[in-house]
């Protein structure tokens, strides 16, 4: 029986349930690289109350890898974690210096929890484990922490409009950044 990580993340764990097939929409997560509002490509969708959405997903590299009968991932050692920004799903109403930043730290939040994600599937194959359940339960639980610590960061800093509260939380996940 062969299973795949990326039918199980397009039908489970997708944050945005369309397909990306255009790689040149895709925008790989990397400490440097700062977005600019050109990255945010998409219409804005007039349905939602805001000035800009920022589409981003938490991918398992290779998507192809197989398990076999035994629950097992043939070449586990291959596992990465990365993440990714979508410019052809993103998208602004209002362009604003300060929103632009409250943005970009979503998708920074995305590459702590990349990281975060990285490190425990390392801790997995050192002790040379191979079970698909074992990355799976990882990938889940971190998983859900980012996109509770994203609602929590939309929720207290209002969206990017409590500056003050904003600067806190890009000063907090700045500090996560340089350790990686």
């Amino acid at each position: 029986m062969k299973n795949s990580f990326a039918l199980i993340l397009l039908n489970i764990f997708y944050f945005n349930t369309m397909t990306y097939s255009n790689a040149q929409s895709i925008i790989p997560w990397a400490k440097e690289t700062k977005l600019k509002w050109s990255d945010f490509k998409a219409a804005p969708n007039t349905e939602i109350l805001g000035y800009a959405q920022t589409s981003y997903k938490i991918e398992i590299q290779p998507i192809d890898v197989s398990v076999d009968h035994d629950n097992n991932i043939q070449n586990y050692e291959s596992l990465n974690v990365i993440a990714n920004f979508y410019t052809n799903h993103s998208w602004v109403f209002k362009k604003d210096y300060y929103l632009l930043k409250h943005e970009q730290l979503h998708v920074d939040i995305a590459g702590v929890y990349a990281h975060k994600m990285r490190l425990e599937f390392e801790k997995l194959k050192k002790n040379k484990i191979a079970n698909f359940d074992s990355y799976m339960e990882v990938y889940k639980n971190l998983w859900a922490e980012c996109r509770e610590i994203q609602k929590n960061y939309d929720k207290e800093t209002n969206h990017g409009l409590q500056v003050d509260i904003n600067n806190s939380w890009i000063e907090d996940i700045s500090s996560q950044l340089n350790s990686i």
